[in-house]
């Protein structure tokens, strides 16, 4: 599915729409998120939290690589940045295979291509494009 998010009310629009898919799936959610820099991969996670009801601060976990936010009955948004990762053993040290497999945990991954072997077969995903000044273009798979 094709989407034209022509400003930041309509990527908050689409950040609830799939808060509540995520919500629904029984067993872990993870959400891949595709995009050149600056297409809007963060801002949509911001959104994302927002919707879950997460009050903190969301910045992409660039340097830190993985972040964790609890929401709800105790379930995790967990937030990866896989820019800065030399390779996926990287992520695997970082109990990469316990994350996605946990029940409790919304994952949310910036720049996957780099653990994609890794990620589960029903893994959502969205490919963000600029498509002008405040407007991006998205693809959506597997919701």
């Amino acid at each position: 599915m094709e989407k034209v998010l022509k400003n930041l009310k309509d990527t908050e629009k689409l950040a609830r729409q799939i808060s509540k898919e995520v919500c629904r799936k029984d067993g872990p959610s993870v959400v891949a998120l595709y995009g050149d820099l600056g297409s809007g991969k963060t801002t949509f996670v911001q959104f994302l939290a927002k919707a879950l009801g997460i009050k903190e601060k969301i910045l992409s976990p660039t340097f830190v690589i993985i972040k964790n936010f609890t929401f709800g009955d105790g379930r995790c948004l967990i937030h990866i940045d896989a820019y800065r990762l030399k390779s996926a053993q990287d992520l695997l040290a970082l109990g990469l295979k316990a994350i996605l497999r946990n029940k409790e945990n919304v994952v949310v991954i910036e720049w996957p291509e780099k653990i994609e072997k890794y990620l589960p077969s029903n893994t959502s995903r969205i490919c963000f494009k600029v498509v002008g000044e405040n407007a991006r273009k998205v693809i959506m798979e597997n919701f």
